[in-house]
């Protein structure tokens, strides 16, 4: 078998699960992880014969994603905002629209005089949001927090890789007893759980069976719990002026931004596809 040859038996092996499209795709990905060959390097070489020590695994990786996993975690990797990071099942595979979140927050940062900003994330995951500012903006103070400790040992392991002493803790964010073990910050970032449970039927079985659940979902009868505990959380431990920055349902703008509409300035912010994704909110 051939360079082309595996790429071919991927896409066929998969094309029930994924479409044309995205199958040849995640070949190119599986491809350059069993070979460091790139995309262009793939199609330069695409008579070379495909490594024998490399054909059990093969076949082992496309079996996983015939099941529907997902590549990123047959990899153990994904790419965001320039960053190689860990994931794994009790992570979220970061999304593309989560570095535009990313972008508005520097795009702040780079308007404040404060010297060394003091940042809070809620439900940091993989680290990326943290990690991907951080290695912006390397003065800022960030503190990254998460009720799962699986989920902050990936975390960790991912910020090895910057020069940037991060601080994680595992915490309850929607146990309010919990936040005076809080400092204050001038800026709170989160991408919380906030699809409802009602919206799952929707979604593709790569994501119900192997992404974290808890990281994904909230009940349909309080869907904004964690944006209401972030607003009432700014109260005492938002220093002025400070300023929000959360992803939302696209389906909820309007009821998110309302959340935050009595004590701050609030831009609904579309992303790239013209969905309603993120929230930024200032201090009046």
């Amino acid at each position: 078998m051939t360079i082309l040859g595996a790429k071919q038996h991927i896409i066929q092996a998969i094309h029930s699960v994924y479409d044309e499209r995205e199958a040849g795709n995640i070949a190119v990905l599986l491809i350059e992880h069993f070979t460091g060959l790139s995309k262009m390097n793939q199609f330069l070489e695409k008579d070379k014969a495909w490594p024998e020590v490399l054909a059990n695994p093969l076949e082992a990786a496309v079996n996983r994603l015939q099941k529907g996993e997902p590549i990123q975690y047959i990899m153990g990797k994904t790419w965001f905002y320039g960053l190689a990071l860990k994931v794994n099942p009790h992570t979220l595979i970061p999304r593309p629209e989560t570095e535009e979140l990313v972008e508005l927050v520097i795009r702040h940062l780079t308007t404040i005089t404060t010297a060394c900003p003091r940042i809070l994330e809620v439900g940091t995951g993989s680290g990326c949001i943290s990690l991907a500012i951080a290695s912006r903006m390397p003065n800022v103070i960030i503190t990254a927090i998460d009720i799962s400790k699986e989920a902050l040992l990936v975390a960790e392991e991912n910020a090895k890789q910057i020069q940037h002493n991060i601080q994680f803790k595992q915490l309850d964010f929607l146990n309010k007893s919990n936040w005076a073990l809080l400092d204050h910050f001038d800026i709170i970032i989160s991408n919380p759980p906030y699809i409802k449970e009602t919206e799952s039927s929707t979604m593709h079985n790569n994501v119900l069976k192997y992404e974290p659940y808890t990281a994904l979902f909230v009940r349909d009868n309080d869907p904004l719990i964690f944006y209401q505990a972030i607003e009432t959380f700014s109260h005492t431990n938002l220093k002025k002026p400070g300023a929000i920055f959360v992803e939302i349902n696209e389906r909820l703008g309007k009821e998110t931004t309302a959340v935050f509409e009595k004590n701050y300035t609030v831009c609904l912010q579309k992303d790239m596809q013209g969905k309603d994704r993120m929230i930024a909110a200032y201090q009046k």
